[in-house]
């Protein structure tokens, strides 16, 4: 029984991913599975963090004009599967036209 009460977009864009892991900043950039205002699902190449681990995340959004912007938010690893991890967000998110400073 599907138990989600927002909707998924199969939407694949560039994701730059920070963690804090073992007390070092790292940094990944991967793609998207799919997103929702609650979370996504990030496609991440053989690496896995672990469930728990806070992690902030950066989506690259294209525009019509060719042009971007870059959507910041914080968020919690809550899934693992053999493709990648789901992470929940906070709720909090902002947009800005560089890519990010990240650090944790």
């Amino acid at each position: 029984m599907e138990r989600r009460v927002v909707t998924r977009y199969n939407l694949q864009v560039p994701a730059h991913v920070e963690a804090r892991l073992s007390g070092n900043l790292q940094s990944y950039e991967w793609k998207t599975r799919d997103v929702s205002s609650s979370g996504v699902f990030l496609l991440t190449e053989g690496k896995i963090l672990e469930n728990g681990t806070d992690v902030k995340v950066n989506l690259y959004l294209n525009s019509f004009s060719g042009t971007g912007s870059w959507v910041k938010m914080n968020g919690r690893v809550v899934r693992l599967e053999s493709e990648g991890v789901g992470v929940c967000f906070d709720g909090n998110y902002q947009f800005v036209s560089d890519a990010p400073d990240l650090d944790m």
